[in-house]
């Protein structure tokens, strides 16, 4: 009997916490329970779902499958990884903690 009860309980937190992913976090082509999907429904329309893969991501990828096949000479290469680099410092900005002491 507590088995059974522990996998109620297991099974109803995981269908509430994929409806939170898809109430805060909804990726297009993300795998969606009904059961979650209807959950997240009751607390108003679902939002529309996200590209899932950056575009910054996508471009570096191209690049490097490109040098691998001789279609991008490096200096090439590394000049389009600053332009990515440069592009990513303005869109997320790294923050570093001020010292301790």
């Amino acid at each position: 009997m507590f088995v059974v009860l522990f996998v109620t309980v297991a099974y109803a937190v995981l269908i509430a916490l994929h409806a939170w992913m898809i109430r805060r976090h909804r990726l297009a082509g993300a795998y969606e329970p009904r059961a979650a999907r209807w959950l997240a429904a009751r607390f108003g329309p679902l939002p529309p779902p996200r590209s899932a893969g950056p575009v910054l991501a996508r471009r570096e990828a191209k690049a490097f499958d490109r040098l691998l096949t001789g279609d991008l000479d490096p200096a090439e290469y590394r000049a389009l990884m600053a332009a990515v680099a440069a592009q990513d410092a303005v869109e997320r900005p790294l923050k570093v903690p001020d010292p301790l002491f």
